[in-house]
């Protein structure tokens, strides 16, 4: 993707806006509207619920705002993105759900109510749809308030590192690139350790059980 991107970029008229003057300019535009913020968390609000993917309104906070408000920017929308889809679940019942999503949403149901609030945690380093978690979850009966502490602290340092990398990258467009490739470096890093921990620490809990004689239920 980024290959691809990067030779459609050299190659169409799109590179002509997108100098680092160009860049730079629109990103100091968009940071002096008062109403930015309001719109990003709002259109989280709005687009979570209906299943669009979160990552481009993510990339897009973190090269507005920069790496600490648009961190909480992205944390603030996804937070109560994920709420508003859990009450929109609850509200409108599972034959809806069950029609927008399948049968992905009984397997990620079955580990919710299987393995309770850290499955909850673990599943938002999953790459899975942002909606298929909020709404098992609700369909699955976990509570209000174990949902909320759940989604909060999974969401945490998910957005922190993406908003990173994405501010990252924008300092790398926009300005001198001394020190913005190590950043985009790091933030990579760490992005694929999140990623790669709920697999890391399914494999412990499963050589433990094996190790106890016991069984032990790991999400596919």
């Amino acid at each position: 993707m980024v290959a691809a991107g990067f030779l459609a970029l050299r190659s169409t008229p799109l590179r002509d806006h997108l100098t680092p003057e160009a860049v730079g300019a629109t990103l100091a535009a968009l940071r002096e509207v008062w109403w930015a913020p309001l719109a990003l968390i709002g259109l989280y609000i709005l687009l979570a619920p209906l299943g669009v993917p979160m990552t481009p309104l993510v990339l897009g906070g973190g090269a507005v705002f920069g790496a600490v408000w648009g961190a909480l920017y992205n944390f603030l929308g996804t937070f109560l993105g994920g709420l508003v889809s859990y009450l929109f679940a609850r509200s409108f019942g599972r034959e809806l759900i069950v029609h927008l999503l399948g049968h992905r949403l009984a397997e990620v149901e079955r580990v919710v109510a299987r393995h309770g609030f850290w499955a909850l945690v673990r599943l938002r380093f999953v790459p899975l749809p942002f909606a298929l978690v909020n709404y098992a979850a609700a369909l699955g009966g976990v509570p209000l308030g174990v949902f909320a502490a759940a989604t909060a602290i999974g969401l945490a340092p998910t957005m922190i590192l993406y908003t990173y990398f994405a501010a990252a990258l924008a300092g790398a467009a926009a300005e001198t690139r001394g020190g913005v490739l190590r950043n985009a470096g790091l933030a990579a890093v760490g992005l694929l350790l999140v990623s790669a921990l709920p697999t890391l620490v399914g494999l412990l809990r499963r050589r433990r059980a094996a190790r106890d004689g016991r069984p032990y239920g790991d999400l596919r």
